[in-house]
């Protein structure tokens, strides 16, 4: 048998047994060579991979750390609610405004006061600024408006879709989405609107009066004054009305635009649409007419508004190239939200105030910031306990209806043959007994 191997396995090899041994120990290096340099090769695609991604979440808009605090992080309990559920007005997300800065300093001191507050446009689907607005002001009721319309909303708000997909994609941030609020009583969503459409706003079913007002709208200068004109009415003195992104629009959303607002913006890169020049806007009332022009395009009610009541810019945030993040606060004449009793000058000059105000102590500062984090973290438990009844009680109703379907199907037994399939042992049992 090996003579007949030998002869054999020289044809096929053209090599001895030995050389076939070295050659086999070889080609096993040569193969584990060649395994190792493509799982090296897979190592670096993998790590090339990592850092590109980490890369792009460097560039988009991602939450800073701690360290990187400030100017870029939260420092008031606003902007923390913002930045919680990924709204531009915080400090991190897509255009990283800041406005939280400004209007935590204007309302801190009387959120507990404000009833109601209506904002022209929610934003993506998860409405971050709504749900912040909800736990920021504890007393208010909540109005948001948007020009999205109904059937669009359900549409991406199917499972899976993309209000789904959204919400994965902020958790990768470490934004949440408060799910709950749209069946909070406080909060009245209205679709289906264009706000700087008069008679659709009109249509809108809001209380008689409102303590502010926020437009979030198109950002565009003629519906921001259009809006005003319709709402300005209802807002009640000493209320506010903002106007959000005032230098936001110019380029490159609309191109008629640009002739209405100012648009000189240089070395901006992607930010060009953030424009530099506050004294050139319309809304930036030239009282003295030393410009010359851009007050000139208000309409007469929108420049007696703007004499008539106290209004000023704030500016919280610059962008590459110098474009600057700006909203316009105005502030009907009347008393104060939330006052003391405390008349304005030339109204009730001898009334006193109601009550005196007690001096606060740093030790009962922090009982009452414990006293909130209690508070908020019930909230959340009890949030939480709502949204698992919910979810038990469709349970609940899919089990009924599936039993429901069950029994329908089930084979019914007939009573009467029931009756006289028994018929034969009663009749045995009573023989029995008269036998007996």
């Amino acid at each position: 048998s090996v003579a007949r191997w030998r002869p054999r396995t020289h044809a096929r090899n053209s090599y001895s047994v030995p050389e076939r041994k070295t050659q086999s120990k070889q080609g096993r290096l040569t193969v584990s060579k060649v395994v190792n340099s493509s799982w090296q090769m897979a190592v670096m695609r993998i790590c090339r991979s990592s850092l590109l991604l980490l890369l792009v979440n460097k560039l988009v808009s991602a939450r800073p750390p701690l360290t990187a605090c400030p100017p870029s992080c939260a420092n008031n309990e606003l902007v923390e609610l913002l930045d919680t559920f990924c709204s531009d007005k915080g400090t991190f997300w897509q255009s990283k405004h800041h406005y939280g800065s400004a209007y935590h300093s204007i309302f801190g001191s009387i959120r507990e006061s404000v009833t109601s507050i209506l904002e022209v446009g929610i934003g993506e689907d998860t409405a971050p600024s709504v749900a912040a607005w909800s736990s920021y002001f504890p007393n208010a009721h909540i109005y948001p408006i948007d020009i999205k319309t109904t059937r669009e909303v359900a549409k991406r708000a199917e499972p899976d879709g993309a209000t789904d997909k959204l919400v994965r994609h902020q958790a990768k941030f470490g934004c949440e989405y408060n799910r709950s609020m749209w069946l909070n009583p406080r909060v009245h969503l209205t679709l289906d609107t264009d706000a700087s459409n008069p008679e659709q706003l009109k249509r809108v079913s809001l209380p008689a009066t409102l303590d502010i007002v926020i437009d979030d709208g198109s950002h565009l200068f003629r519906d921001q004054e259009a809006t005003l004109a319709t709402l300005w009415p209802r807002v009640r003195p000493g209320g506010f009305y903002i106007v959000e992104d005032m230098l936001v629009g110019a380029l490159p959303w609309s191109q008629a635009h640009a002739l209405q607002v100012p648009t000189n913006n240089t070395a901006c890169g992607h930010e060009c649409f953030f424009p530099q020049r506050i004294a050139e806007h319309p809304f930036m009332f030239d009282r003295f007419s030393y410009e010359k022009g851009p007050s000139a395009s208000l309409t007469v009610f929108s420049k007696k508004l703007m004499r008539e009541n106290d209004w000023f810019w704030v500016v919280t945030g610059m962008h590459r190239g110098g474009g600057l993040d700006c909203s316009l606060v105005i502030r009907k004449k009347g008393p104060p939200l939330g006052n003391l009793g405390l008349p304005e000058r030339g109204q009730g000059q001898g009334r006193a105030p109601t009550a005196a105000v007690s001096p606060v102590t740093d030790a009962g500062l922090a009982r009452a910031w414990e006293e909130l984090r209690a508070a908020r973290a019930e909230h959340t438990r009890l949030t939480n306990r709502q949204a698992d009844l919910a979810s038990e009680i469709t349970r609940s109703r899919s089990d009924d209806a599936m039993a429901d379907a069950r029994r329908y199907e089930a084979p019914r037994v007939c009573p009467t043959c029931a009756g006289t399939s028994s018929l034969p042992w009663l009749l045995l049992a009573a023989s029995l007994s008269f036998i007996a």
